[in-house]
């Protein structure tokens, strides 16, 4: 009987250690897929995450195009502007000499008139 109840022991040794291999079957394969579950999420974030980041930085090639015309319209304006000033200066000289111009002008028509005024007087005096 002895052996018997050895057998019995070992098959209910056998039976709890299936019951025990069974339930960390169950939670090795539960672990597993969520495990999975965690990779494939970590794999979908890690997507979006480089997706927002390929999206920032062809925005930000955008922006740095941009900038880049924008230094070009800025270096134009710089030139158009000291274009402009030495206009300004040629225009203010030539401003300057017409008004030279205009008081040796002024000058002239003083004397011409004083002139006038004494040959209109001679003119009087003669027909006198």
């Amino acid at each position: 009987m002895y052996l018997e109840q050895r057998i019995e022991q070992l098959e209910n040794v056998t039976v709890e250690h299936g019951k025990q291999i069974e339930m960390i079957a169950t939670g090795l394969a539960t672990l597993t897929t969520t495990v999975n579950n965690g990779f494939n999420e970590m794999r979908n974030e890690f997507r979006l995450v480089h997706e927002k980041f390929a999206a920032q930085d062809r925005r930000f090639e955008r922006l740095e195009g941009r900038m880049d015309r924008i230094e070009a319209d800025v270096a134009v304006l710089k030139t158009d502007v000291a274009v402009l000033k030495t206009d300004v200066a040629v225009l203010k000289t030539d401003v300057a000499e017409i008004k030279g111009r205009l008081d040796v002008m002024s000058g002239q028509f003083g004397k011409m008139t004083e002139g006038i005024e004494t040959l209109v007087e001679l003119i009087k005096t003669k027909m006198n």
